[in-house]
């Protein structure tokens, strides 16, 4: 079995202790040193994200890219993604998009063992969310979507795909690029939500197959609105308006009924 060049990238802004988890989780990982690459989009942090990024840069294990914008208002929107995709190397065969997130170390290696396969695959992981870090399936939102045993299974909901573990291939991506908005992420989504679900939405109406896999899964921290009005967001603002927005325009625009829910 081939071993795929994976590129992992993300956005942060204003998260310095998280994002340096995920790099040095990243760094960590079980999967040869010149197999993979880390890029990390600075979307105009301005606590100590910068320095901590210069720190990590030196004497990486693995090649980390640092692309640093002005900051957006619009935080996580579908232009950040594919300037981050942009980034990553030209000829990669495989990228997995996290968020502010934890891993454990085989974390890339079960990510690209999907993308070694002959079919063309979209792999998202299980969601360990709370005020620990915590790997008990049961506490996972997805949970159920696991097959027999907590296996991976391939699953029709392109809904239940989600950015902070989520990996597809390179070919999956060329079949979906239609400039001068699908590149990939549809530009002419604003705000916060559904930027993946409506892409997950056009790649497998192109014939990639969404999986499930609960060994791909992440830890994330619970997000409290008081912290993220400290690091300047308002995250409830955020979530409330660009989740009803940004629905409505993939209902329309894919003319559906309704969104498949897990």
């Amino acid at each position: 079995m081939s071993v795929p060049f994976i590129s992992v990238f993300t956005i942060t802004f204003n998260q310095e202790d998280r994002l340096v988890k995920s790099v040095e989780g990243l760094f960590a990982q079980d999967y040869p040193k010149d197999r993979y690459e880390i890029v990390v989009l600075n979307d105009g942090s301005s606590d100590g994200t910068g320095a901590a990024l210069t720190r990590l840069s030196e004497n990486a294990p693995v090649p980390l890219t640092v692309v640093t914008r002005t900051h957006d208002a619009d935080y996580l929107n579908a232009r950040r993604w594919n300037e981050a995709i942009a980034a990553c190397r030209r000829n990669t065969d495989a990228y997995i998009q996290i968020d502010d997130v934890e891993m454990r170390s085989d974390f890339v290696a079960r990510h690209a063992w999907w993308h070694a396969q002959p079919e063309d695959y979209l792999v998202t992981g299980s969601k360990f969310e709370a005020d620990e870090t915590t790997w008990d399936l049961a506490t996972c939102q997805r949970g159920h979507l696991a097959g027999p045993g907590s296996e991976a299974r391939i699953v029709p909901q392109y809904t239940a795909v989600w950015g902070a573990s989520m990996s597809y291939s390179r070919k999956g991506i060329e079949r979906i690029y239609h400039p001068p908005f699908e590149i990939p992420y549809d530009e002419r989504m604003n705000g916060w939500g559904y930027h993946e679900v409506e892409f997950a939405y056009r790649m497998q109406r192109a014939g990639t197959i969404i999986v499930y896999d609960p060994q791909v899964g992440v830890f994330h921290k619970n997000h409290v609105q008081s912290g993220e009005l400290k690091r300047g967001l308002d995250r409830d603002r955020l979530v409330s308006g660009g989740s009803i927005r940004n629905e409505q325009y993939m209902l329309e625009k894919h003319r559906l009924p309704g969104l498949v829910r897990w």
